[in-house]
């Protein structure tokens, strides 16, 4: 290739403006290249559409005069040989145009009407496929040189690179825009997002506050109801023994008490205190449990407990009731386990539970048998207390700690016992416990952590 045409092939390649993407830019350049570089007349860039039924003319410069997108457009049904010449995506080199058999069909509409004599299209390939051609033409009869031909080619090349620039930058301003939607629409997402939780931990905190009130009446009432009977039945038996004592009073004033009369008045008196008694000590007990199921861990410092040991002091103090109900407690307590805790609220809790399944579990006779089991992991320790008897309804898993709940009132039972386990385990040793049935039974489980936060 003749050294200046190497020279201006090497300019336009190295020039910035191709590979930004600027296609008017390449357009100008390579086309000034091609006219300056080859003396001709002119020179076009033309586009193919996507069913290679037309081709679009992107940039024309015709004797230094240029042309952006001019309107023309040539169609495979006005001009069918030459568009079949195109579809073998080779170069047309016509000397003369008007002669040439793939170009001649524009000799009348338009080589004559622009005077053109000589024509040099070579395709544009673009990701390996044709879209459009360079069109070199001249005014006069040119006999197109190798070299020529082999530059045409070179800088058709370069247009398709300037294409894939233009392509990667409407790729990359397309993909700012897309990011620029989704930042918006993360944004306000977001903001929805927070509103909506913000009602949510609103409608939640109602919701607690609700439920607070409801849990507190309910408390309320129970305390009530179970501080009346006692309260009430002492009342009654201390008004019996009033009403006693003023017949008592008239029939002394009379002078018509006799020793029988006076005998019987006070045995009645008599039984009205002993009720009186019973009944305010039975209001204490009452008292004592609420104070219980509150207790805090005010002035408690936990201490390392070796559950091993532990455990068997606990049953120790719950040996008598154990033998009234015949019930035998297996330990599957790991040697060597130690724990942080405080002592005498776990105690009172396994009382509890062993009290509670004593109590409300055995209901047929055989073995009654209680197993408690320990074991630690890296972050909690845990406790279960298994029993082997009539496992609980889905109604009372559900309401097991609710406070005064319990299916053996009958019984004396207040219905405080898991209520004051929960309290324990949940607020002061910061923990969780829970209950499930097996095919034996029923199961308790204490989940704590390994570190008691004493800070709150």
């Amino acid at each position: 290739m003749h050294i200046e045409l190497q020279h201006i092939l090497a300019q336009i390649s190295l020039n910035p403006d191709i590979d930004k993407g600027d296609l008017a830019a390449s357009n100008r350049l390579i086309l000034q290249g091609i006219t300056s570089g080859l003396a001709t007349d002119r020179a076009s860039v033309w586009l193919m559409s996507d069913d290679r039924r037309q081709m679009r003319c992107a940039y024309l410069l015709d004797c230094d005069t240029h042309y952006a997108e001019p309107d023309i457009i040539l169609s495979r049904q006005d001009f069918p040989h030459y568009f079949t010449a195109l579809d073998q995506e080779r170069n047309i080199v016509a000397q003369d145009a008007h002669t040439h058999p793939q170009t001649s069909e524009f000799s009348e509409p338009y080589l004559k009407p622009l005077q053109i004599c000589s024509m040099l299209d070579t395709p544009i390939r673009h990701h390996g496929v044709m879209v459009g051609i360079i069109c070199i033409e001249h005014r006069q009869p040119k006999h197109w040189q190798t070299d020529e031909i082999v530059f045409a080619g070179f800088l058709a090349d370069i247009y398709g690179r300037a294409l894939s620039a233009s392509e990667r930058m409407r790729y990359q301003c397309e993909l700012e825009q897309l990011n620029s939607g989704l930042e918006q629409i993360i944004s306000q997402r977001t903001q929805e997002l927070t509103q909506s939780l913000e009602q949510l931990q609103h409608t939640q905190r109602r919701l607690i506050e609700v439920e607070k009130m409801a849990s507190l009446g309910r408390l309320v009432a129970g305390i009530a109801h179970e501080i009346n009977t006692p309260l009430g039945v002492a009342v009654t038996a201390n008004s019996h023994a009033e009403t006693t004592l003023s017949a008592l009073e008239k029939l002394f004033q009379a002078g018509q008490l006799t020793r029988q009369q006076f005998s019987q008045s006070g045995a009645a008196i008599k039984s009205s205190i002993a009720m009186v008694n019973t009944n305010l000590q039975r209001a204490v007990d009452l008292v004592n449990s609420f104070k219980q199921t509150a207790a805090g861990g005010a002035g408690q410092q936990p201490e390392s407990l070796q559950l091993s040991r532990f455990v068997p002091k606990v049953l120790s103090s719950v040996e008598s009731l154990l033998k009234q109900h015949q019930v035998e407690v297996q330990l599957q307590l790991p040697r060597g386990l130690t724990i942080q805790s405080f002592a005498s609220p776990l105690a009172t809790i396994l009382t509890r539970l062993i009290e509670n399944a004593c109590q409300h579990a055995f209901t047929a006779q055989g073995p009654r048998t209680i197993v408690i089991r320990a074991s630690k992991n890296a972050y909690s320790w845990q406790l279960e207390v298994a029993d082997n008897g009539r496992g609980m309804t889905s109604d009372e898993l559900n309401r097991a700690f609710e406070p005064f709940f319990t299916t053996q009132r009958n019984r004396g039972a207040k219905g405080l016992g898991l209520t004051l386990v929960f309290n324990l385990v949940s607020h002061l040793l910061q923990g969780e416990v829970s209950l499930r049935n097996t095919d034996a039974g029923c199961v308790v489980s204490l989940t704590c952590p390994l570190q008691i936060d004493t800070t709150t």
